[in-house]
């Protein structure tokens, strides 16, 4: 027991990291925009949460300083671009601070997949991990969708949609990733319609993926206990 649990604090993620990474990732994709707080309140928000999001995702890879420099570079550009924009709006700065947030995010996702999927017991972390990580592919990919109709804003058929709001990417791109839909947006523009296929069949091998390696990890720990 003892040595299973040194094993467990020796992977390069701690624990309150990680749950604290999920609580804000949970909050700012789904609990803040439902209360209308990107909508009703100033911008302001929006940027200290998505600030903590990646200061705190940046913290997970904190045992492997690689890593963590990586991480934390893509996340202070992103932060920096956030603020910058919030302070003088243009276009260009725009299109920055969405590219840098999805490089941050990208490598976000990158290092907890590597966490996931590494060999070793299947625990309570790895299971956060790997929803932090689907939660982190669909918010990538709404940062996709909003560049998109940033540099094109006719790739997207919408109808009572606001795509100036950040979430409103976020719940599309969620809606493509479990290849539900959502009401509203069409994509008009090949390149959104080949991002939107991408998406859908990335959710699915994903869950398909971690299921079959999870149960994997899972059969050859207990094996190697019965040993």
């Amino acid at each position: 027991m003892h040595a299973q649990t040194s094993d467990l604090w020796a992977q390069p993620w701690h624990g309150p990291n990680l749950r604290l990474f999920l609580f804000f990732l949970i909050a700012v994709v789904f609990v803040l925009p439902s209360l209308g707080f990107e909508r009703n309140n100033i911008p302001l928000y929006s940027n200290v949460v998505f600030s903590l999001v990646l200061v705190f995702g940046s913290m997970i890879a904190w045992e492997n300083r690689g890593l963590f420099v990586l991480t934390l570079s893509a996340s202070i550009a992103a932060i920096g671009a956030r603020w910058m924009t919030w302070w003088r709006p243009t276009k260009s700065l725009a299109l920055w601070t969405v590219c840098l947030g999805m490089a941050a995010i990208l490598m976000i996702t990158v290092v907890l997949l590597w966490q996931v999927f590494r060999s070793g017991p299947v625990t309570l972390m790895r299971v956060e991990g790997a929803i932090a990580a689907y939660l982190c592919i669909g918010a990538g990919w709404g940062h996709a969708y909003h560049l998109a109709v940033l540099l094109d804003p006719s790739a997207f058929n919408v109808a009572g949609s606001d795509v100036s709001l950040a979430s409103t990417w976020i719940n599309y791109s969620f809606g493509m990733l479990t290849t539900l839909g959502y009401a509203g947006i069409v994509p008009v523009h090949p390149l959104v319609r080949t991002l939107g296929s991408a998406e859908a069949v990335t959710g699915q091998l994903y869950l398909a993926v971690l299921v079959a390696r999870l149960v994997s990890m899972q059969v050859s720990s207990t094996r190697m206990e019965q040993r």
